[in-house]
C-alpha cells in the first residue's frame, strides 16, 4: 500500500477515534448537564432565524352575544389519558369538609431541594415531593443523608425523568405524569384540581401536605431578557400570613425561595390555578377531607368554571382576560362540555396574547377542537406549535386530527413523531397498535 494511502487511512481512523471519544465524553452525565443546553440553545437560535415562532398563539374571532356557561352535573372527567373517549373514573365520596385552626406561619422540612437540570422541573420538582413523604429512589443510598450539602447529587431527579421524559429534549410533562410516577414507583396516591386558591394551599400544608402548583415564569424571575412565558413546576412548603409570603422550593430560583401570595395568584392564574397533592395511602381520607366539596371532581371543575367566569367579568386587561377565557375552555373541556370549551378558546385567543408556549403545557384547546370536530384547527394550532421540537402531545393531537380526515400516513407519522419525542409513549403505542399501523 503506498504511503498517501496509508496516511489517509490513519488520519480515517484518527479522527473516528476522536469522534468515538468525543461521544464516550458527551454522554457522561455531568458533561452532557453542560454541553446540552448549549447546543440546544445554538440549535434554537438558528431555528428562529429560519422560522422564527410567532409571539402567540394564532388568533381567532371574538364570539358575539358569548353566553355565560353554567355549572351543570356531567360524567367524572379522566385526567392521566389523552385518548378520545377516555374510561371515566368513578365518582368522588361526599364529604363533610373539617376544619382547621391554621398557624400563622409553618415550614415543613423534609422535601429534599433540587435543583433542575435543562428543561427539567416537572422531575426536579416531584423528587423533591417524592423525598418529603419517604421515597429514596430505586437504590437508596445509605451515605445520602439529604442535607442541603447534596445539591449536586441528582441521581433521583436523573431515575424520574428517565421514566417520565426519557429524552432531554421534552419540554414539558404533564401533572398527571408526575402523578402515574408517584403512583406506580413510591407507591403514593396522588389528587389533581383546578380553581385552587390561597386558603386552600395553606390548609394543606398547615396540615403536612406540600403542594405541587403549576404556574406562568415570567422573565422577572427568569433574569434573562426575551426569554418570554414559560411554564413551571413549584413545591410550596410554607407561609407566612404576616408577610403574606410562600415559601417554594423552586428547582430554577433556589431553596426555600420566598415569594408574596399575589404573585404567587397572578402566575397560578395562567394554568387555571392547578395544584397536585402527594399523599401516603393511609392519609387519604385526610387529604380528601381538606379538600372538602372539592373531593368531588365534578363540583371541583364547576367551581373552578365559575372562577374563571367571574374574574373574566372583572378582568379589562386583554393577557388577563386572554389567561380567563382559556381557563374557562379547561374547566368545560374537562368536564366534557366540548362545544361550549371550543367557543371560550376561541374568546380566549380573539385578544392575541395568549403565549406562544401555551399548547406547550396545557392540551385542552386540542381535545376541544377535536371533539367538537374542528379537525383542521387542531392541525393549524400544532403546525405552529410544531416549530419547536419535544412536544409529543402536539404530535398526538394532530395525528388524530389527520387520523378523522382519513389520511392515515400522515397520522401514523405523527404518532412515529410523538414516540421519537417520547421514546415508549404507552399513549401513542395504543393508538397505533389500535390502527393496526406498526411502531
Amino acid at each position: 500500500m503506498r504511503r498517501p494511502q496509508l496516511l489517509a487511512l490513519s488520519a480515517l481512523a484518527a479522527l473516528a477515534l476522536c469522534l468515538a471519544v468525543g461521544i464516550a465524553i458527551y454522554n457522561i452525565p455531568t458533561v452532557n448537564d453542560r454541553l446540552y443546553p448549549r447546543i440546544d440553545r445554538f440549535i434554537s437560535g438558528i431555528r428562529e432565524v429560519i422560522a422564527p415562532a410567532p409571539e402567540t398563539v394564532p388568533t381567532a374571532a371574538p364570539i358575539a352575544n358569548l353566553p355565560t356557561f353554567a355549572p351543570a352535573p356531567t360524567q367524572t372527567p379522566n385526567f392521566k389519558s389523552q385518548t378520545p373517549n377516555p374510561t371515566t373514573q368513578p365518582p368522588s365520596p361526599t364529604l363533610i369538609p373539617i376544619v382547621y385552626e391554621l398557624p400563622a406561619s409553618i415550614s415543613l422540612s423534609g422535601a429534599r431541594y433540587e435543583p433542575q437540570l435543562y428543561n427539567n422541573c416537572g422531575p426536579a420538582t416531584l423528587t423533591a415531593a417524592l423525598v418529603y413523604w419517604g421515597w429514596r429512589g430505586a437504590e437508596p443510598d445509605p451515605d445520602n443523608d439529604l442535607t442541603w450539602t447534596h445539591l449536586e447529587d441528582v441521581r433521583w431527579q436523573r431515575e424520574v425523568a428517565a421514566a417520565i421524559k426519557p429524552k432531554q429534549s421534552d419540554k414539558n410533562v404533564m401533572p398527571y405524569e408526575l402523578g402515574n410516577f408517584a403512583e406506580e414507583y413510591a407507591g403514593l396516591k396522588y389528587i389533581i384540581r383546578y380553581g385552587g386558591d390561597v386558603d386552600m394551599i395553606r390548609r394543606f400544608v398547615a396540615n403536612g401536605f406540600p403542594v405541587i402548583i403549576e404556574r406562568g415564569f415570567r422573565e422577572e424571575e427568569h433574569g434573562q431578557s426575551g426569554q418570554g412565558w414559560e411554564g413551571h413546576y413549584g413545591l410550596i412548603t410554607g407561609y407566612d400570613d404576616s408577610a403574606r409570603r410562600f415559601i417554594t422550593q423552586d428547582s430554577f430560583k433556589g431553596v426555600n425561595y420566598v415569594r408574596d401570595y399575589d404573585l404567587v395568584v397572578r402566575d397560578w392564574r395562567d394554568f387555571n390555578y392547578l395544584y397536585l397533592i402527594l399523599y401516603s395511602p393511609d392519609r387519604e381520607s385526610e387529604a380528601l377531607a381538606l379538600l372538602g366539596p372539592d373531593a368531588d371532581v365534578t363540583a371541583n371543575l364547576n367551581n373552578a368554571l365559575v372562577k374563571a367566569q367571574a374574574e373574566a367579568a372583572q378582568s379589562t386587561d386583554p393577557a388577563d382576560l386572554a389567561f380567563d377565557w382559556f381557563n374557562v375552555g379547561t374547566s368545560l373541556q374537562l368536564l366534557g362540555r366540548n362545544d361550549d370549551a371550543a367557543l371560550a378558546f376561541d374568546q380566549a385567543r380573539s385578544y392575541n396574547t395568549l403565549p406562544y408556549r401555551m399548547l406547550w403545557y396545557q392540551t385542552f384547546m386540542y381535545k376541544a377542537y377535536f371533539y367538537s370536530e374542528r379537525y383542521q384547527e387542531v392541525i393549524d394550532l400544532a403546525n405552529v406549535t410544531l416549530q419547536t421540537p419535544g412536544l409529543e402531545e402536539s404530535h398526538y393531537w394532530r395525528g388524530w386530527a389527520h387520523h378523522e380526515f382519513g389520511d392515515l400516513d400522515r397520522a401514523a407519522a405523527d404518532m412515529r413523531a410523538a414516540l421519537d419525542a417520547h421514546p415508549d409513549w404507552d399513549q401513542a403505542l395504543s393508538v397505533l397498535a389500535e390502527w393496526g399501523v406498526s411502531p
